[in-house]
């Protein structure tokens, strides 16, 4: 007998992807290094997000936006709450 599968696996990803949405969020007024895909790094501090761009801040009055999937990696360094 043929056993449909599918819905266990869906559930399983969806759980998977729903975990890394919450870094962005917590690094928001931070200072973050972006990596783009071509290997050029961004030093700047994070203003905004939504689910295709971030809107960052580099200092001198000037703004960027940098559309999501243009990044590679994204690190910042996360403030410890209580100390």
């Amino acid at each position: 007998m043929f056993m449909d599968t599918r819905g266990e696996g869906e559930e399983e990803t969806k759980k998977e992807t729903a975990r890394p949405k919450q870094f962005i969020p917590k690094a928001v007024g931070q200072k973050v290094t972006i990596r783009l895909m071509d290997g050029r790094p961004l030093i700047a501090k994070l203003e905004s997000h939504n689910n295709y761009e971030l809107l960052l801040d580099v200092g001198k009055g000037k703004k960027i936006i940098v559309f999501k999937h243009a990044i590679s990696t994204l690190e910042y360094e996360a403030q410890d709450e209580g100390r």
